[in-house]
């Protein structure tokens, strides 16, 4: 299972960890139903807003999206302006 691992601890230390606009998302990567079924139920506990993003197999692909998107935060980018709201995807 990988979750948890893609903001500071500074967010985490925030009760909730909730910003303007909402809460944060907690991606998770797993093949466990178990710990699939437990780890939401966590993370929704704390205030966050779980998902899950596909199986462990696509947990390095995580790490590599989180690590591409704080490179864009701590220039001073917005990772969130490369993708369209889900309102403008249509359908």
């Amino acid at each position: 299972m990988k979750a948890f691992n893609h903001v500071t601890p500074a967010v985490w230390s925030r009760t909730p960890p909730v910003f303007a606009d909402g809460p944060v998302a907690v991606p998770l990567c797993g093949d466990d139903e178990e710990a699939l079924a437990l780890v939401p139920t966590l993370a929704a506990d704390l205030g966050c807003a779980p998902f899950v993003a596909g199986p462990l197999a696509h947990a390095d692909l995580l790490e590599a999206t989180t690590a591409f998107f704080i490179g864009l935060w701590t220039s001073g980018r917005d990772p969130r302006a490369m993708l369209p709201p889900p309102a403008a995807l249509g359908g």
